[in-house]
């Protein structure tokens, strides 16, 4: 028996429009974005899923909140799927960060990692926490199929612990879209990845919505 995990980006937000740094704080869902939440919804309402877990932002919890109701599932918010915390330029936005500190978006461009702000969290210690509450849920809900719901950063630096894989490798793949789903199969105390970064819900017509 394996447990199937949905990894799940939350939905577009005002700070996805406006180019911050939304780590901890919080931003309302844009239309387009509640769209694409109706979108995903479709995408999966035929999935039965049997635990509904998120970060505790609410950009997350009402990103998946349409499928928890179809399956009559509250939401499980955990804070270790919360999204990198950017320490003292969280929720500010990129060009803030660079009227004070340049180097920050040079070494974001150079490495493709968010790195050097003061008391940030590191990749690194994103990743293992990330790995190890959803190894946690996976454990709990062995041989179910469960849905959980996170952000860009944390779910790619999951996913890369997962690979093995620094961040300067398919940056664009691994690169989490609003709304993407990623599925993973947990079994023998291993995960192995199934789909990555798909959002074929939002594409019509080789167009992305």
């Amino acid at each position: 028996m394996k447990t199937i995990i949905y990894l799940v980006r939350h939905t577009q937000t005002i700070g996805n429009i406006e180019k911050r740094l939304t780590g901890r704080a919080d931003y309302e869902l844009t239309e387009e974005g509640k769209i694409f939440v109706h979108k995903l919804t479709e995408r999966l309402r035929e999935v039965r899923f049997e635990g509904a877990y998120s970060s505790a932002s609410d950009r997350t919890l009402k990103t998946i909140l349409p499928l928890a109701k179809l399956n009559n599932l509250d939401v499980i918010q955990y804070e270790e799927l919360d999204e990198m915390y950017f320490g003292i330029y969280d929720g500010w936005t990129w060009d803030e960060v660079n009227k004070v500190n340049p180097k920050i978006d040079k070494l974001h461009k150079e490495k493709n990692e968010i790195m050097e702000i003061p008391e940030q969290e590191s990749s690194s210690e994103v990743a293992t926490r990330m790995y190890d509450v959803i190894e946690k849920l996976a454990k709990e809900n062995f041989g179910k199929t469960i849905l959980i719901c996170s952000h860009g950063v944390a779910i790619e630096a999951f996913i890369r612990k997962v690979k093995n894989q620094s961040f300067l490798e398919d940056v664009e793949e691994n690169s989490q879209k609003n709304t993407s789903v990623n599925i993973l199969k947990f079994e023998n105390g291993k995960f192995n990845l199934e789909l990555l970064n798909d959002i074929s819900h939002l594409i019509v017509e080789d167009k992305i919505f």
